[in-house]
């Protein structure tokens, strides 16, 4: 999948968060979105798959050369961000199983084989709640990437992960991104943007 942004801008009242970005991801490329804590790079990544519209310009998604609509190309990306809620009340395996329901895992993937890549097996019937924040965040990176989608948007993923987990993270990116396209907000993480070819800053549009 590809997505190209037209003279796009993003505002809230008061403030500029980006304007004037006229930007190319090409299928398989693989950004690094840089900015420092406030500089609005998770707004950026929201407006990639249309959590939050643009205030100007277009984003427009194509597959195959062929233009989707913004609810199908939401289908298939994948996106994965600390702040990005859980469902508390259920346990990790229940949580797995229905999310299952909404977006395949890849073939080579059940919810019982998430939990093992996720190193929760031991936690599978906690509930979610009860879960440390680390153990939430391996959830939601491995609910994105582990899935079927053909694109990757994930912000500051190495958040709530001590040294470990950030190696656990490396390893799980590197064995899991295949050709897919990758969007990767970091504040500058060399553990997060180690296999960005490119970079964008935010503040370079403000």
């Amino acid at each position: 999948m590809e997505i190209h942004f037209q003279q796009a801008g993003r505002r809230f009242p008061g403030q500029i968060v980006f304007q004037n970005l006229d930007l190319k991801i090409e299928e398989g490329s693989r950004w690094a979105i840089l900015g420092g804590n406030g500089s609005g790079k998770s707004t950026f990544l929201k407006t990639a798959f249309g959590a939050l519209s643009l205030s100007e310009g277009k984003v427009q998604h194509f597959q195959n050369g062929k233009a989707l609509s913004l609810q199908s190309a939401a289908l298939q990306i994948a996106y994965a961000a600390p702040y990005f809620e859980l469902i508390e009340e259920l346990s990790v395996l229940n949580f797995l199983e229905k999310a299952a329901g909404f977006r395949k895992f890849k073939s080579t993937y059940s919810p019982k084989t998430v939990l093992e890549r996720a190193l929760l097996k031991d936690a599978a019937q906690k509930k979610i709640r009860n879960l440390s924040s680390g153990m939430k965040q391996r959830l939601r990176l491995c609910l994105a990437l582990l899935s079927e989608s053909d694109f990757l948007i994930l912000d500051e993923p190495t958040s709530n992960l001590d040294k470990a987990g950030a190696e656990w993270f490396r390893e799980l990116l590197e064995t899991e991104l295949e050709n897919r396209s990758l969007l990767i907000g970091t504040n500058f993480n060399e553990d997060e943007g180690f296999l960005c070819e490119q970079q964008l800053r935010i503040t370079d549009y403000q």
